[in-house]
């Protein structure tokens, strides 16, 4: 079993030295690393090269292709059983592709159509540990999902549910069921979903796990961080957060109605019921989040989105309705927002580490 580590890259020079070194440093030799550079003007390209190692390829891209044409620029480089997508600025933990190798070799035939994902920890600009990233929000994983015989050679807690079932349950939720640095899957599989695409801006990586899942005959999760996510003012979670641009929604606007009828009643789903969904956490959880963290503006811009794309449904949902009379307060209203999600965030279930969840969870 070879591993294709897939790493899109655009002017990261200060990250990507190290992002490739903790590939090379993994105890399972049997890898490549596939870079795609798009397009950088900086030094990305004279790193990647000073290595001087065989089993690492390079791309340029002529011109800047977006994020995710690159993704897929990487991983038609693949040449390996099972593929695995790092950010140019991420880590791969020691001993991680050891541990994936004796995961699907216990699974067995079955492993051909498996994909597995797990948890992370999140990091800052100097590979300091701040956060860490577990089990998705929303139920998407749950207890009843357990595969504790499978958790002595996964290192941590094992979940398992068949891909179908899985995706079923996120897209009621809009939820993004892998962790992009930690997902490893067949390349077959990437190739008959025909891999990413590119009809997403923000989150092409919960479009492409979604199709994957469509696939998929079971699903694995495991609750060990085995990549570090890298969180700093340049990633494109933090850019995203701080242009106050809406890009994120038009993404998941467009899976509403771009996911396959046949398939929707494969899984026992009505379009009826992604609206609804997309509505309750990609506009009313999200918007009153975002109206807590005091941006009124914003939260502004989120409401009136759901009411263009859905009005049917956004004038039923609580959350949508909350959050409209919440605007309406002005500055005591986005006072109200802070105070009560603090106190949910008080009383929630959830450990700590999952702070770092999608900022879209007010529950």
């Amino acid at each position: 079993m070879k591993f294709s580590i897939c790493i899109p890259n655009y002017n990261y020079e200060k990250y990507l030295g190290r992002t490739i070194q903790s590939v090379l440093d993994q105890t399972d030799s049997d890898f490549e690393i596939l870079v795609s550079d798009n397009a950088s003007t900086d030094r990305s390209r004279e790193i990647v090269l000073g290595f001087n190692d065989p089993r690492i390829h390079l791309h340029t891209n002529a011109c800047n292709v977006g994020f995710a044409a690159n993704l897929d620029r990487a991983a038609r480089m693949a040449s390996g059983e099972r593929m695995l997508m790092l950010s140019s600025d991420d880590l791969l933990r020691y001993g991680t592709l050891a541990m994936y190798r004796a995961f699907f070799t216990a699974l067995g035939p079955a492993a051909d159509g498996a994909v597995a994902s797990a948890a992370v920890d999140v990091i800052d600009a100097e590979d300091r540990t701040i956060g860490r990233v577990g089990l998705p929000a929303n139920d998407v994983w749950r207890q009843s999902d357990r595969a504790p015989e499978l958790d002595a050679v996964a290192g941590g807690p094992v979940y398992r549910v068949a891909g179908r079932e899985l995706l079923r349950r996120c897209i009621l939720a809009m939820q993004n069921p892998f962790q992009f640095a930690a997902t490893v899957y067949p390349r077959s599989m990437y190739e008959a979903v025909e891999g990413y695409g590119g009809g997403r801006q923000m989150n092409p990586d919960k479009w492409f796990h979604w199709k994957v899942l469509s696939r998929a005959e079971t699903a694995y999760f495991i609750d060990r961080p085995v990549s570090a996510y890298r969180w700093h003012a340049s990633n494109q979670t933090a850019q995203q957060s701080g242009s106050g641009a809406l890009k994120y929604l038009v993404d998941e606007y467009v899976s509403t109605f771009e996911i396959d009828g046949r398939l929707l009643q494969e899984i026992g789903l009505q379009r009826a019921e992604i609206e609804r969904a997309f509505i309750e956490y990609d506009i009313g959880r999200h918007g009153l989040a975002t109206l807590a963290r005091g941006q009124r503006r914003q939260a502004r811009r989120i409401y009136h989105y759901g009411k263009a794309a859905y009005p049917q449904h956004a004038g039923k949902s609580r959350y949508v309705r909350a959050l409209a009379i919440l605007l309406g307060f002005g500055p005591i209203g986005q006072m109200i927002a802070r105070a009560a999600y603090r106190y949910r965030t008080r009383a929630s279930r959830e450990q700590p580490e999952n702070v770092w969840q999608r900022d879209g969870d007010y529950r």
